[in-house]
């Protein structure tokens, strides 16, 4: 299974951030890109996002929140749909002994995602650096597998 998630994760382009704040739930397609694609590894997920937005303001609230991405692009109706339950933290600062430079995650999203160059540049762009806590990936309509790095380690 822990390959399955890895081919969503690298076949994927796009997901879904779902937040929460005061109260209330938010979700936005965002763009991303993974620091290592192998879930074993812990494939962070960086994305980007305008200071000014709720999902921002929710994540600067609560750093948990879920992504979700699936292959509904690849084969009609999604077959495979992965739910990763995930904690926001500060780039430069070490998280499973791993630090990584926001320039670094910058230039790896736009190298993913040309067509954000003119959004990247922009002075009011953040960068959101996700670490896994637990994926969950359903296969077809009742196949569940759980998996979390931390109790894998």
């Amino acid at each position: 299974m822990l390959i399955k998630i890895e081919t969503l994760v690298k076949s994927q382009k796009h997901l879904v951030l779902a937040t929460c704040g005061q109260g209330l739930p938010h979700a936005s397609l965002m763009a991303y890109c993974v620091a290592e694609a192998t879930p074993r590894a812990g494939g962070e997920f960086w994305l980007a996002t305008l200071r000014g937005t709720r999902k921002f303001a929710n994540i600067m609230q609560n750093q948990r929140a879920s992504l979700l991405l699936d292959d509904r692009s690849v084969a009609g109706e999604p077959s495979l749909a992965l739910t990763v339950e995930a904690e926001c933290h500060p780039f430069g600062s070490t998280v499973a002994g791993s630090t990584v430079d926001e320039g670094a995650a910058r230039a790896a999203l736009g190298a993913r995602h040309p067509g954000l160059a003119g959004f990247l540049a922009l002075p009011e762009v953040a960068m959101l650096r996700f670490v896994p806590l637990r994926y969950q990936l359903l296969s077809g309509l009742t196949e569940t597998f759980l998996w979390s790095p931390a109790e894998s380690a």
